[in-house]
């Protein structure tokens, strides 16, 4: 119930400064709102302010405002489409049709504008309350493990390895560290290195034949103790009895001395069995577990994640801000790769969650702090702004698209092409909510 009630919240937030973003608008450009709405279908609770009806409706996961001459919101309705079709420009100064192309596109993309400035405020917010950050970034920079086929490992990079230097900049801590190799993609660098007492340079080049060799990648990665944080039901892991706070010492007869060796050896064995060997207090166990494959991922999995030290970190307000346009920066970046990745299906489908997965996920994020949910509250604002600039008809990107068509013709689109349009731009969107409702729905069986 808890999370229920944390997940209508949030979705309502964020509907509300989406539609906030059209009432505004439409205001400033003399529109009449006759209605604005959180959420669809019957009335629960409603009171006229002038010429605008506010009302909270029963459906959560949506809302609208509605203006004299075209509504603007998820519901969007054939009807009014042909209206504002065919409706004579300056018949009446306060209905939508009777503006500028410009001003109706400008009343359009301030929702989704609306959703992204709001991720933007939120994230520096974030960084302000404190945010929670691996203990080991505040660590020496040594060196925990060497991932496999990276530019790391083409360098001559060993376990143990003290890194003192990047590109002739000095690291104290593995903060400066990750942060240099991120913001340099291209690599192609120098490291200076400690190794039993003797200081080494090695390379650092991007292997464009690895398929670790994305941007800023190196494949050199902190020691990390290979403990069992937390073991998800339903999954092989739980079946085999693994516990919190177990130990993995050895996996299929070698020693284990990282977690990353962990995590290697199942992505690499989907669908074969491997054994471990755990220590529990006092006790070692062994237990034999076999990997399933994520099809999002593409390896295999147990369902075990690592126990990780955290510490609380804080900013003063100008880092805060920093920090803040940085992270949504890179999160606006995440979500245009993804959308790539999809259109060019390279990643499936089936990674898409939908609105349960989104429930589960805002709960754990409340569970987590408010630092924690702030943040996820700015990604999802983040994403339904970008997704509402896609241009697919019933979206504010598919509005624009008709928009400027009507400018370039210099006359609407025909009541029957936008019929249409709408038609299968709504066909695509109820698919698209069964499929990801059904991915939502195996997750919970599996």
């Amino acid at each position: 119930m808890y999370t229920i009630v944390i997940f209508i919240i949030c979705i309502g937030v964020l509907i509300f400064v989406h539609e906030l973003g059209h009432f505004i608008a439409a205001r400033l450009n003399g529109i009449k709102v006759e209605k604005f709405s959180l959420g669809f279908g019957p009335k629960i609770i409603g009171k006229k302010i002038g010429d605008t009806e506010y009302q909270i409706s029963a459906l959560p996961l949506g809302g609208y405002v509605k203006m004299l001459g075209g509504e603007i919101g998820d519901d969007e309705s054939l009807e009014t489409v042909g209206e504002k079709a065919w409706e004579k420009e300056g018949e009446e100064d306060g209905r939508f049709v009777s503006k500028s192309v410009l001003g109706r596109i400008t009343v359009v993309l301030s929702g989704p504008l609306m959703n992204i400035i709001l991720a933007f405020i939120l994230m520096p917010l974030v960084f302000f309350i404190g945010v929670n950050l691996p203990s080991y970034l505040e660590e020496k920079p040594v060196v925990g493990w060497v991932e496999k086929d990276s530019p790391a490992m083409s360098g001559g990079f060993q376990v143990g390895d003290k890194i003192l230097k990047i590109d002739n900049k000095s690291v104290s801590d593995w903060d400066e560290a990750i942060t240099i190799l991120a913001t340099h993609p291209e690599l192609g660098m120098k490291v200076e290195i400690e190794r039993s007492g003797e200081v080494k340079e090695l390379p650092l080049e991007k292997d464009k034949e690895s398929k670790y060799s994305g941007p800023g990648y190196s494949g050199l990665l902190p020691e990390m103790a290979a403990i069992v944080g937390r073991v998800n039901k339903g999954y092989p892991a739980e079946k085999a009895g693994l516990k919190t706070g177990d130990r993995i010492i050895e996996i299929d007869g070698s020693p284990v001395v990282s977690w990353y060796q962990v995590s290697a050896h199942i992505r690499s064995h989907a669908g074969k069995d491997i054994e471990l060997e755990v220590k529990r207090g006092q006790q070692e166990i062994k237990a034999k577990v076999r990997p399933v494959k994520d099809e999002a991922a593409g390896y295999g999995i147990i369902g075990i994640v690592n126990r990780q030290e955290t510490v609380t970190q804080k900013f003063d307000v100008m880092e805060s801000i920093e920090h803040g346009m940085m992270r949504s920066i890179e999160l606006t970046k995440l979500t245009f790769d993804v959308l790539k990745r999809l259109v060019s299906l390279n990643l499936s489908i089936e990674s898409l969650g939908g609105p349960i997965m989104i429930a589960k996920l805002t709960g754990e994020a409340a569970q987590s702090g408010v630092s924690d949910l702030l943040a996820f509250m700015a990604f999802m604002s983040l994403q339904l702004g970008i997704l509402n600039l896609l241009p697919i008809p019933v979206l504010d990107g598919g509005w624009v698209v008709f928009l400027i068509i009507e400018k370039i013709k210099g006359s609407p689109l025909s009541k029957r092409a936008m019929e249409v349009t709408q038609t299968v731009g709504f066909a695509l969107l109820i698919t698209l909510i069964v499929i990801v409702s059904y991915n939502d729905i195996m997750r919970v069986f599996r």
